[in-house]
């Protein structure tokens, strides 16, 4: 929290970068700052794990075909960080033989933490956890979004009611928490869900029992260039929830 306080207390200086789809985006110290300080921790556990990071990252894939490697989000949402708004997050995942095993998805203005471990469950600031089974009848989905009609068209269709929530891993823990039921993102030219944005929200939903799969129907990949991933996607707190609305939103 120092990074983060101190750069609020400061000018909050904003830089900008190219991001992975040729688009122009803003960028701060906490994201470099955040991303190098995980990253020592990390070599400090273990050294010869590699480390795929958002602000890192060369466009280089070479890790993601290693049997181990962790990924680092040092913030999803850095507008939401930026305008003081409390949907962002910072997102760790531990990634074994292509798979998710261990995540981490914290929110600090909103003091949540979520994190899980394969096969063990999910927790939300350290005590276990069981998704709330009762329905909110409520969908995350994404401001830019929404004000399209076509969007509009496809979510009205389900019956849910639009929440806007608007980058991917404060969706998931509105769907853990129990705000929504499920969450989407359209394919949109020049947007993309990144590994480092949903590496960890994979295996969070999964130990929640919910699903995140492609809006093309893959689940969503974890090694070479695919990882930079453009087909949308649906996350839902149940297999029933996703039954429901696959067909509503799907390409």
């Amino acid at each position: 929290m120092v990074l983060i306080n101190e750069w609020r207390k400061g000018k909050k200086l904003i830089e900008s970068k190219i991001n992975v789809n040729g688009v122009r985006n803003a960028v701060t110290s906490v994201d470099y700052g955040i991303e190098k300080f995980a990253s020592i921790k990390l070599n400090k556990f273990d050294s010869n794990i590699g480390i795929f990071g958002e602000e890192s990252f060369q466009n280089d894939f070479s890790i993601t075909h290693k049997s181990q490697y962790f990924v680092i989000d040092p913030i999803d949402g850095t507008n939401q960080f930026i305008n003081n708004d409390s949907d962002w997050s910072i997102s760790l995942c531990y990634v074994e033989n292509g798979k998710p095993t261990v995540a981490s998805i914290f929110m600090p203005d909103k003091n949540i933490c979520v994190t899980a471990i394969k096969n063990k469950g999910f927790c939300i600031n350290g005590v276990k956890n069981n998704i709330c089974i009762d329905f909110s009848k409520k969908i995350g989905i994404s401001p830019r979004q929404i004000k399209k009609q076509k969007y509009i068209s496809m979510v009205d269709k389900t019956g849910l009611e639009p929440i806007h929530i608007s980058s991917l891993t404060p969706k998931i823990c509105c769907i853990v928490t129990g705000e929504v039921d499920a969450a989407v993102y359209f394919p949109q030219h020049g947007q993309s869900a990144s590994l480092w944005d949903y590496a960890a929200a994979v295996l969070i939903i999964q130990e929640a029992g919910g699903k995140i799969i492609s809006l093309s129907g893959r689940e969503l990949p974890f090694s070479g260039i695919d990882v930079i991933h453009k087909d949308g996607w649906l996350a839902t707190k149940s297999l029933e929830v996703y039954k429901n609305l696959i067909d509503c939103l799907k390409n």
